[in-house]
């Protein structure tokens, strides 16, 4: 009785660590370093999960270690093929110094479970940006945006900003100093976002490098939401197995910056066909697509193509949606080789 009783005891344990090793593999990421950032600088982390259960997630609570990072949740309730967020706010303007927490993430459904996010920097009380953070905020794709930012430091008169990066291709940082006096140092900084960012959320940080031999670089938060021109819902197709004279049917979304007309569809994958297209120039058209493959090869390995829908849109006279697949055999094929 006692061995049994034991025994439940364990799995009872190793249950809940077997879904927390689940529920970490749903995150990206689950560690972040601001580096060293400026007293009162807006710095914050967002923590992406994606929901990859047949169910939907609910995230119940977070806490933290320190007072140096305030969490929160940004989405309660993740659906099925969803992504999900912890927002962890490192609070410069009350704390300095090196500074870490680790922040505990409770889910309750489908299953109980915690995962463990862990966030440090270093706050300089000797720097301060002005305003606390690069916060392009909506951007339209294609469009260029600049964004200024003064930097005041307060110290050895021999400090000085050598030079800016950015890890991000399409993100320049120009540095300018305008002022010298005694232990004050002022910079300039233009933060250029060229045409060329991609669609979506964008957060990272600008680096700016010093001649401080103990605090060789500080850290500026940057943020920006590229809206797409035009945008596919889905964009990737998983069919699974499907018969080479099969039709497959599928309702396609595209959203639009703006109206526009869908002008055509080709493939070099499928044939091809959908309801007749609308005349109309609207922000979202809802497609009814009908497609087999062509030249299918019958050998069970997952096979790419592409169906590429034309526009009207002079900056996106085209979107792609990828499709994945399998081709399996026919009945006459698995008749013969049973023989």
């Amino acid at each position: 009785m006692r061995a049994c009783l034991l025994a439940l005891l364990w799995i009872a344990a190793a249950i809940p660590n077997a879904f927390g090793q689940q529920y970490q593999n749903l995150f990206k990421e689950r560690s972040h370093d601001f580096g060293t950032v400026a007293r009162s600088a807006k710095t914050e982390h967002r923590f992406y999960f994606e929901n990859t259960f047949a169910t939907p997630i609910h995230v119940r609570s977070v806490r933290t270690s320190c007072g140096c990072t305030t969490p929160s949740v940004l989405t309660e309730t993740v659906q099925p093929g969803q992504v999900g967020c912890i927002l962890a706010v490192f609070n410069t303007a009350t704390h300095s110094g090196a500074r870490g927490a680790t922040i505990t993430v409770t889910f309750d459904k489908p299953n109980f479970a915690e995962v463990q996010l862990n966030v440090k920097g270093y706050i300089r009380s000797d720097v301060v940006f002005t305003p606390g953070e690069v916060a392009f905020g909506k951007v339209p794709e294609g469009t260029a945006r600049r964004y200024d930012v003064h930097l005041e430091y307060a110290g050895k008169s021999t400090w000085q900003v050598t030079h800016a990066t950015s890890d991000l291709p399409f993100v320049k940082v120009g540095v300018r100093e305008s002022l010298r006096q005694g232990g004050k140092v002022h910079y300039e900084l233009d933060i250029n976002l060229d045409e060329t960012a991609p669609a979506g959320p964008i957060q990272s940080e600008i680096t700016l490098h010093t001649n401080d031999l103990n605090i060789k670089s500080l850290s500026l938060s940057f943020t920006a939401d590229v809206e797409a021109t035009l945008s596919i819902q889905p964009n990737l197709l998983s069919l699974g197995s499907i018969g080479k004279q099969e039709e497959i049917k599928k309702l396609i979304r595209l959203k639009g910056a703006q109206p526009f007309k869908i002008t055509g569809i080709e493939s070099e994958t499928f044939d091809v066909s959908s309801t007749k297209l609308s005349e109309e120039s609207k922000d979202m058209h809802l497609l009814s697509l009908a497609f087999s493959p062509k030249n299918a090869q019958s050998d069970q390995t997952e096979q790419k193509g592409k169906i590429v829908l034309l526009t009207d849109m002079p900056a996106r006279s085209k979107i792609e949606l990828e499709v994945v697949y399998k081709v399996k055999e026919d009945a006459a094929t698995l008749s013969a080789s049973t023989k």
